[in-house]
């Protein structure tokens, strides 16, 4: 049962941290904005949200939030049951 639990997390995870950087990389574009662009304006390394953009790399909720403010969007987090 662990391993299952683990499995179904881990999914879970990944589907979160592909959702949020397919989001963030459809506004940057929309706003016209280079990755070395939210670099200046965040103080996050561009090479950082190059790998966070290509999964590579696990933003800290931090960072999340910065990257939000550097296009003028706010983050909503909130707890919903699952849909199995």
């Amino acid at each position: 049962m662990g391993d299952k639990i683990d499995e179904k997390l881990t999914e879970l995870q990944l589907e979160l941290r592909n959702s949020l950087m397919e989001q963030f990389i459809a506004i940057r574009r929309e706003k016209g904005m280079t990755q070395s662009d939210v670099s200046e304006a965040t103080g996050i390394l561009r090479p950082n949200i190059s790998r966070m953009e290509k999964g590579d790399y696990n933003p800290t909720l931090d960072m999340i939030a910065r990257m939000a403010y550097s296009l003028d969007k706010r983050i909503v987090i909130s707890f919903e049951d699952i849909e199995e």
